[in-house]
């Protein structure tokens, strides 16, 4: 995909806090930045509204606070999404009359095969 670049001025601690959490996931800063701008776009303006209000207007907690809702209410939409996706794949290991030892055993294969690969 072809891109573009653009530029933001920022202060030097967040400048670092961009690098140091680039390096941490393995990232370019500049694909932290976009990763970041995405994000930003794509909520609503009511929501990118309300972000910058607590930024220029609100308390140090008050910022944490939200961002840690935010942060649940990510977390929860991804567990989510991955309940859904092994769901549909569980369905495809085991026939609908497989008997209870069968689904025992095709859960225990999984669990080491997991294990295993967590190493």
């Amino acid at each position: 995909m072809a891109g573009r670049t653009i530029s933001a001025y920022v202060s030097d601690d967040l400048a670092d806090s961009v690098a140091l959490e680039a390096k941490r996931e393995e990232r370019s800063p500049a694909q932290l930045a976009a990763l970041a701008l995405r994000f930003f776009i794509s909520l609503p303006r009511d929501a990118r509204a309300s972000l910058i209000a607590l930024e220029n207007l609100g308390a140090p907690e008050e910022r944490r606070q939200a961002l840690n809702e935010v942060a649940r209410a990510l977390n929860t939409a991804e567990f989510d999404m991955t309940c859904r996706r092994m769901a549909a794949h569980a369905s495809t290991l085991a026939p609908e009359d497989a008997s209870e030892e069968t689904l025992d055993k095709i859960a225990s294969d999984l669990t080491a095969a997991a294990t295993t690969r967590r190493g």
